[in-house]
């Protein structure tokens, strides 16, 4: 038995503001982190063979999400799943876990944190809805939860290792949501490590129906999410790294209220990053000085006709401890948004943070 997890402390400041509008800048003083640990239970089976089970608690520095006086202080978990398979060839898993990440943004943004959540809508921190279009990144079978506010959903996985620079992660993904709704769908990745280059992909389905079928409508009440994409990275030179990204997903909703038309909304992102080791030419030591953007559009088709537009920029200084991947990581950020309906004025909105993160992970 092993003891696995991770610490995650982000201290930071973000400015947001809204173009055109009444409403001064708001200044927020962010502190965030969570605590992850639990045993990693390996038993031998022979001749590669491996049973592995772990179960892993988090606590959270602070109430998570930020939304007003329902937040609460949470204590829960992170994966939780068995797997059994032969060591370096095959394995199977399933319970709750992270799925493989196929697009990459390297340093500056990580998850649950400002510059990866970006600029608000409106300065209203109690409405969920009111962030301008998170980064698609074949993501929706991605977290440990189906969906950012839904009850997480179990999920199976086979992964196979065709050659030691190759894998491929094939996921099934069910459960039943708080809106009262069933979802099954998969989700395909792969990818290939060489000496100057790694790609990954991706592609993805889920579906969500009622429960209890609606009466003459089989397709009511019912939502299918689909979308592909991918991260193609360079390492020319051993100190730099170069990566690009894309990916592109579908949302299709159909509804029970006849006066609400079925819609069709599309999300797609891209962007990458720069990076570059410059202590690493001196002596065996790293200090990682990089950049990236992305741009994230989002359309809505028969609903509203809306159009938003998120523009995030970052630039980061990260400095490894040399022990348990810790690392020191200072990031600046910028993004801006712009929210379009078919009549009324567009709402634009900007944000700017600093955040300095320790991190350690054993």
């Amino acid at each position: 038995m092993d003891w696995h997890g991770n610490l995650e402390l982000d201290d930071g400041y973000v400015r947001y503001s809204w173009k055109g509008t009444s409403d001064p800048p708001e200044k927020v003083y962010d502190a965030r982190g969570r605590f992850v640990f639990g045993p990693m239970l390996t038993q031998d089976l022979g001749n590669d063979y491996f049973l592995r089970e772990t179960g892993q608690v988090v606590g959270w520095v602070r109430e998570v999400p930020l939304l007003g006086d329902d937040a609460k202080y949470q204590i829960n978990v992170d994966d939780v799943y068995v797997q059994v398979g032969k060591q370096g060839l095959w394995d199977f898993m399933a319970g709750r876990f992270l799925t493989w990440r196929v697009f990459r943004k390297g340093l500056g943004f990580d998850l649950y944190t400002l510059e990866d959540t970006g600029a608000r809508i409106k300065p209203d921190f109690t409405d969920p809805f009111n962030w301008f279009p998170h980064t698609y990144e074949v993501n929706t079978i991605f977290y440990r939860d189906s969906g950012s506010s839904e009850v997480p959903s179990a999920r199976a996985a086979l992964h196979f290792y065709p050659s030691s620079w190759s894998g491929i992660e094939l996921v099934g993904s069910y459960g039943r949501l708080d809106s009262g709704q069933n979802v099954l769908g998969g989700r395909l990745a792969g990818g290939m490590k060489l000496e100057y280059f790694s790609l990954l992909l991706g592609a993805e389905y889920e579906g969500w129906s009622p429960a209890q079928a609606v009466a003459g409508c089989d397709q009511c009440n019912t939502e299918k999410k689909y979308g592909a994409g991918g991260s193609l990275a360079f390492t020319p030179v051993r100190p730099i790294e170069i990566a690009i990204n894309y990916a592109y997903g579908k949302d299709k909703k159909v509804y029970v209220d006849p006066s609400q038309a079925s819609t069709v909304d599309t999300t797609q992102s891209w962007g990458g990053y720069l990076q570059f080791d410059v202590l690493s030419l001196l002596m065996p030591r790293s200090l990682i000085v990089g950049g990236a953007f992305f741009r994230t559009e989002y359309r809505d088709v028969g609903g509203l006709n809306e159009y938003e537009l998120h523009d995030q920029l970052a630039a980061y200084l990260a400095y490894p401890l040399g022990f348990n991947n810790a690392v020191v990581k200072l990031v600046f950020s910028r993004a801006t948004g712009s929210y379009q309906l078919p009549n009324p004025p567009t709402t634009d909105g900007a944000m700017y943070s600093a955040r300095l993160r320790f991190a350690y992970y054993y």
